[in-house]
């Protein structure tokens, strides 16, 4: 099977841009990530840079793809930022082998995974927000505009003894999608809308600048830096 990406990276209106992203391949293996530096703390785009290039050095040295790896590249990548002494970055990385795909998160930066156009599995929300709508107080879709949203109680550089949150692997099918993205991306653009663009592109690329026409058309001038990965899954 055939993994063909595109990513994007915006300042939207705030400045520097915290947000980074990376696609890397290392001897059959891929890994993508979006990771959005904090802004409440100084440097967030150097954490956030790190985390991407921890992540890229970690690819180059897989031996074996599987959740024990993918648990140990989360706390290098932890490692790295903490060895900065100051900035955090959110994460949300996936993993593949070319046949099945590992995903994992730090933060609110989401991964959604879909299928037969439906969001088959998706992250969880690092964020007091999503707290609240998993003791059913809000809705789903109501979380971008819940007040605490951008009040997190995990990130990449904040402590020594959690790295991230991990997931059972997943067996990947031709006319598999997934996306990763950072708050800023998923704030301005809901599931149904991911999910139509989505059924109506050929490409990856294509995927996202539908996604983008939408979310750039309800940009504001204080809106977050917005950044996705966009992977479709083809027959080779």
């Amino acid at each position: 099977m055939r993994l063909l990406t595109c990513q994007f990276t915006d300042p939207g209106g705030r400045s520097p841009n915290e947000d980074s992203v990376g696609y890397f391949t290392s001897e059959g293996f891929s890994a993508w990530i979006a990771a959005d530096g904090l802004g409440g703390h100084t440097q967030g785009e150097i954490a956030s840079a790190e985390a991407v290039h921890s992540l890229e050095t970690v690819l180059n040295g897989c031996k074996k793809m599987n959740s024990a790896f993918v648990e140990d590249a989360f706390k290098q990548m932890n490692g790295d930022v903490l060895r900065l002494k100051g900035p955090l970055t959110t994460a949300v990385c996936a993993f593949s082998d070319g046949k099945k795909l590992w995903y994992a998160n730090n933060g609110d930066s989401r991964f959604l995974f879909i299928r037969s156009r439906k969001v088959t599995h998706h992250t969880n929300d690092h964020s007091l927000a999503y707290v609240s709508y998993s003791s059913g107080r809000i809705s789903y879709d109501e979380i971008p505009a819940h007040p605490a949203q951008n009040r997190l109680f995990h990130s990449l550089g904040n402590e020594e003894d959690f790295a991230g949150e991990f997931y059972p692997s997943l067996d990947l099918q031709p006319g598999d999608a997934f996306l990763l993205c950072t708050d800023g991306f998923w704030e301005l653009i809901n599931n149904e809308e991911i999910i139509r663009t989505l059924n109506i592109s050929p490409t990856p690329q294509e995927w996202l600048s539908m996604m983008l026409d939408i979310i750039q058309a309800r940009l504001k001038k204080t809106s977050d830096n917005y950044s996705s990965v966009c992977v479709m899954v083809k027959e080779d």
